[in-house]
């Protein structure tokens, strides 16, 4: 018997090449085509819509050879803004969808798509042992087509989609350097079991120069053969219009270039996450150096990790820090602001030894700010916003860690996606001791946090909007590779359940 998995869809940007290796066959081939990165492999949906009705379904079926029991079984998003996908729909024109796979380096093949109630295209399964995978997305309009573009004759959707197909064209390319699995920066663990002593030295070592990205290793266990139903969770969890700064700047919004969503993780360019900012320690001699990241909340304050001031052995003051704002590069004699911090204000309920609960500091600046092109504030997240993520949504980490080769922090910072895991599972990973009331769990395997990207952001996006939902604080450490064991959960703090703490304290 094989397995079924389910899951529905949400809105992202996708931005990635095409690669020649060796694919699934591909009897779609109108209506879907692969694109890969660094062996690493989405697929891009095109498809029409029928004008004259209201709700959009695009139904996709999958056969992945071998028997499979994942966490993520897989997504499919829109990858155009919203404006963008309410015209075409109205015009009758193509929206463009992407597919993740639970194994991006393994895609499943394609064998079924279906708009609405029209097939569209289909293709054999895998023979025994399979999986099969089946995914939809669901678009809601209250949007009349326009008379003066399709006419009033009625469109059926088996007409709309068997149009020709158009030229794919990303909206952003991807780097010519060949990225490394991400791992946004926290103090790391030794590999303990929970009910052990806890190696307190270990968890704080500060990795400046070793913080590691390693190998992706997507290994799948088999498991007997059953029918699992899962279902994704809808990308719900925001209600609450972005934010405007008094000088009309919209929290949260990319301005020059759009982040493209990746697989393991790809430098920035300057102006993406223009929230991003590098703290620097000052130093009598040899310049300041790179300790931590950080996110700018508005014109004067940065949201950072208390455990990046306050260690065993360390108590950086206000008077010794810098920050580096409007650079993807940690080279800050390129264009940017540096900043001085006049006051450090570290979360009341911090302490050393209970490592992630409350593990927030605000960071004043010594002169605000204006935003631009390339600095700009991330949204907060709102009080009427969902507090509970649901297992398996979606999230972005972004720092200066290190490669997949354990090399020192890199020049110009990363950004990767890991998906959310629930506080149960978390805990069966981690010592309790990491899993806080108030902390957040997320996880990709090959890809995650390291060492000096500790206090950067754990990001989520809807429409193109992003909202700051966790500060980077914990992880494990695998021992005997001296390396970041990122099979692992990370451990974050959950910004949500302190925000009243951050709002009444943060500066304008």
């Amino acid at each position: 018997m094989e397995k079924l998995l389910l899951v529905s869809g949400i809105i992202m940007t996708m931005c990635l090449g095409p690669s020649l290796a060796q694919l699934p066959a591909n009897g779609c081939s109108q209506f879907f085509e692969y694109q890969g990165y660094n062996r690493q492999y989405i697929g891009l949906v095109t498809v029409r819509h029928n004008p004259m009705v209201n709700n959009h379904t695009l139904f996709l079926e999958f056969s992945q050879s071998g028997f499979y029991n994942w966490e993520f079984v897989g997504n499919v998003a829109i990858v155009t803004d919203e404006e963008t996908v309410k015209t075409n729909l109205r015009l009758g024109w193509p929206i463009q969808y992407r597919v993740d796979f639970p194994i991006p380096s393994q895609p499943p093949k394609v064998t079924s798509i279906r708009v609405d109630d029209v097939e569209l295209c289909g293709n054999n399964q895998y023979p025994p042992p399979r999986t099969a995978i089946r995914l939809s997305h669901t678009v809601t309009t209250s949007i009349s087509p326009l008379s003066s573009s399709i006419g009033r004759s009625t469109v059926r959707a088996a007409d709309a989609v068997q149009q020709v197909r158009p030229q794919l064209r990303p909206s952003v390319r991807p780097p010519i350097r060949t990225p490394s699995p991400v791992r946004p920066s926290s103090p790391v663990l030794p590999a303990i079991e929970p009910q052990s002593g806890f190696n307190y030295e270990e968890f704080w070592a500060r990795e400046q120069n070793s913080t590691q990205r390693p190998t992706v290793n997507r290994g799948q266990d088999r498991v007997s053969p059953q029918t699992i139903t899962q279902s994704a969770p809808a990308n719900s969890w925001t209600r609450t219009p972005p934010q405007t700064s008094s000088n009309n700047i919209v929290c949260g919004r990319e301005r020059t270039v759009t982040t493209p969503l990746i697989f393991q993780g790809t430098r920035l360019e300057r102006g993406q996450l223009p929230w991003l900012v590098g703290l620097f320690e000052r130093r009598e001699s040899n310049g300041p150096i790179f300790f931590c990241g950080g996110t700018l909340i508005s014109a004067s304050t940065v949201l950072t990790a208390a455990h990046c001031f306050r260690q065993p052995n360390r108590d950086l003051p206000a008077s010794r820090t810098a920050i580096s704002l409007g650079r993807s590069s940690l080279d800050i004699l390129t264009d940017g602001e540096f900043r001085g911090a006049s006051q450090l204000l570290i979360h009341e309920n911090y302490q050393i030894k209970q490592y992630t609960e409350a593990d927030l500091a605000l960071v004043r600046l010594d002169e605000p700010v204006s935003f631009s092109d390339y600095i700009v504030p991330i949204c907060l997240w709102s009080t009427s916003n969902r507090m509970d993520l649901p297992e398996g949504v979606r999230s972005y980490v972004a720092g200066w860690g290190a490669d997949g080769e354990g090399n020192g922090n890199t020049d110009v910072a990363k950004v990767t996606d890991l998906s959310i895991v629930s506080d149960s599972n978390c805990t069966l990973e981690l010592p309790h001791i990491l899993v806080q009331p108030s902390t957040l769990c997320a996880k990709k395997v090959g890809a995650g946090p390291c060492g000096s990207d500790g206090g950067g952001p754990l990001m989520l996006r809807e429409d193109d909007v992003w909202l700051l939902r966790g500060v980077i604080s914990g992880g494990i450490r695998n021992t005997k590779e001296n390396t970041c064991d990122v099979s692992k959960p990370s451990v974050f703090t959950d910004v949500a359940k302190h925000i009243d703490w951050v709002r009444r304290n943060m500066w304008n």
